[in-house]
């Protein structure tokens, strides 16, 4: 597929903070631990969700109510509970557990502190004693850790460095949430342009897009099962409800064209040297899967106009214009996500698999 993503203009453009293009250091760093449900929140038997704050607070044991109150109001969403913000102020730093008035309990974490950031970890399920692991590095190229590219339906969200150090991980569930509306459904009106011109010593091609992408507003929860740290870079996969979920045969989506009778697509942004405005790698994904929502929609359907002319002005001249519009309601799921680098900026590809009718 063409890259010509420098050519949008006219972009209904949502802004999605919180992620700078920044490479990994080739320097030898030293592996930190910490408990595993920080970068591993969901595991098989458990569900869990995670809250942060900043390290210190004005009042007492402020950080650790507001870290469980965040953390908190991310299960009571995906479980349809109601608030619970005044039932664990009143709690007892010591009580690692709330009982509801239905009889269900909610369990917390002892806090995990760093030098900017307080997390705890809250699950409907009673909490194992803290295990530590070494942190996880995302490497696109080995697709390690492996929901990198899953194809398992997922959405992943990612964020730099935030104003506050502590709202870099809620950051990248914003970013995800704004993907997962024009995954869900997106209205694609575009139109391209691709004129052609040849003479006796050149060969000229010129090729244009303008129009919107726009996607829907998505609402429901999302939950972060995992995250992996990308030099300064934090990217978090979360996923839709099990329901909504359908497995794919993992495999490369590089040279797959169609799965199951639907269209496999790729789009990119930055391969030819196009960098975000905000210089954001959030903002590089999107564009990139507004690129591949534009190449589903072409498989939709296409409305062409062309126009050719031979002129002879002391040799041959031949001119082709060909105009493309594309009016689309498309729908994708996200199979793979690679981020390169090239000449110090990034590059990013998606593969999308078209989503059901």
């Amino acid at each position: 597929m063409l890259s010509h993503t420098k050519f949008w203009v006219g972009l209904s453009v949502m802004t999605l903070m919180g992620c700078q293009a920044t490479q990994t250091s080739n320097n030898p760093v030293v592996k930190k631990t910490a408990p595993c449900w920080l970068q591993n929140p969901v595991v098989e038997d458990q569900i869990g969700f995670i809250g942060t704050a900043a390290p210190y607070s004005a009042t007492k044991n402020g950080s650790i109510v507001a870290s469980r109150q965040r953390a908190a109001a991310l299960l009571a969403n995906f479980h349809g509970l109601p608030n619970l913000d005044k039932q664990i102020k009143s709690l007892s730093i010591e009580q690692k557990h709330l009982v509801l008035e239905s009889g269900k309990k909610i369990y917390f974490s002892d806090p995990f502190i760093t030098s900017d950031t307080l997390y705890t970890y809250v699950s409907t399920h009673p909490i194992k004693a803290r295990q530590a692991c070494e942190a996880v590095t995302c490497n696109f190229t080995l697709c390690e850790p492996k929901w990198l590219c899953n194809g398992d339906n997922s959405i992943i969200g990612a964020s730099y460095y935030t104003a506050f150090s502590h709202q870099q991980l809620p950051m990248t569930a914003v970013n995800a949430q704004a993907l997962a509306g024009y995954l869900t459904q997106a209205r694609v009106n575009i139109q391209e342009r691709y004129a052609e011109s040849y003479s006796a010593d050149q060969h000229r091609t010129h090729f244009s897009r303008q129009g919107e992408v726009n996607g829907s507003d998505y609402q429901l929860p999302l939950i972060m099962t995992n995250s992996c740290q990308y030099g300064s870079t934090l990217f978090a996969n979360y996923r839709m409800r099990e329901y909504q979920q359908e497995k794919v045969t993992r495999q490369s989506w590089r040279e797959v064209h169609q799965y199951q009778g639907r269209s496999v697509v790729m789009g990119n942004f930055g391969e030819d040297g196009t960098i975000a405005p905000d210089n954001l790698i959030s903002s590089a994904i999107k564009f990139a899967i507004r690129d591949a929502l534009v190449e589903l929609a072409k498989n939709k359907g296409i409305t062409v106009s062309a126009t050719s002319t031979l002129l002879n002005q002391g040799g041959r001249f031949y001119l082709s214009d060909t105009h493309f519009d594309v009016k689309q309601v498309v729908s994708g799921q996200l199979l793979d996500l690679q981020v390169q680098y090239k000449n110090g900026f990034p590059v990013v590809y998606v593969w999308l698999l078209e989503g059901h009718a």
